[in-house]
């Protein structure tokens, strides 16, 4: 039916059982021109999940109408003024009441069962985890992107920023995203799930391409680099120095103005 996104709304499945409460997290800055169309994905996927779902969209001090788009699709907007997106990303947490948190890039759409298959994850062995995300574009960057990126992240079992989830308890207890970060604070969080999840017994578990369910992102990116350069850029990050990616003048890449 025709939900509404911005607070919990009850949705029993077809056995009468209610799956757990699911927060969205948008990280956005200068976001307006991708926006809509993540929000009208969310609000697809959000439908098809059998429990109650929430977005919440970070505006990171954006200067164009990022805000306005999010409040007209219905999304709940919280405002963090320091541009950086592990801080984005935390203000959102801060703002969810789910069980589960789901953080998703505000130039990426979700499709199909994702947020089922979270809670399939979560109800189960994981704690958390990533999914490989899928260009959206042709040709031969697109095959770069969608398999060599997401293989050399599989390698390492982490993920790239596009699509994390979580427990929201696991979040909290390994204190969040880290803020001395300007980039790959999704691998530093990553790995810190990791240990966590191994004290518990438990996994960080990465959900791989599926027909029942897609993560699409933006292919903006890849006009300046190339599919082989991203696939370089996010290895690169997985070994970089720590205090270059602590510092925002060696993260400009990711800091550039859009919109």
């Amino acid at each position: 039916g025709n939900r509404s996104v911005t607070a919990f709304s009850r949705h029993a499945s077809d056995n009468g059982h209610e799956r757990a409460s699911i927060s969205v997290v948008i990280p956005a800055y200068n976001e307006s021109e991708y926006l809509g169309d993540t929000l009208a994905s969310l609000k697809a996927v959000a439908d098809a999940y059998a429990g109650p779902v929430e977005i919440i969209v970070v505006d990171n001090n954006s200067t164009d109408n990022t805000a306005e788009v999010a409040a007209a699709a219905g999304a709940t907007v919280v405002f963090e003024p320091q541009n950086q997106i592990a801080r984005a990303r935390n203000a959102g947490a801060a703002a969810a009441s789910g069980e589960y948190l789901v953080f998703v890039d505000a130039d990426t759409r979700l499709e199909g069962d994702i947020l089922t298959k979270v809670a399939d994850n979560l109800d189960g062995v994981a704690i958390g985890g990533g999914a490989w995300a899928e260009p959206d574009l042709k040709g031969p960057s697109r095959f770069v992107l969608k398999y060599l990126v997401n293989f050399v992240l599989m390698l390492q079992n982490v993920t790239v920023g596009p699509f994390l989830y979580c427990e929201r308890e696991a979040f909290l207890r390994v204190r969040g995203f880290n803020e001395e970060y300007y980039a790959a604070e999704e691998f530093v969080f990553a790995r810190r799930m990791q240990a966590e999840a191994r004290s518990l017994n438990r996994q960080w578990k990465i959900i791989r391409h599926d027909k029942g369910h897609r993560v699409v992102t933006s292919g903006r990116r890849l006009g300046r680099l190339g599919g082989l350069g991203m696939a370089y850029r996010n290895a690169h990050l997985l070994w970089r120095s720590e205090k270059k990616l602590r510092r925002k003048d060696h993260c400009s890449y990711w800091y550039g103005a859009r919109g």
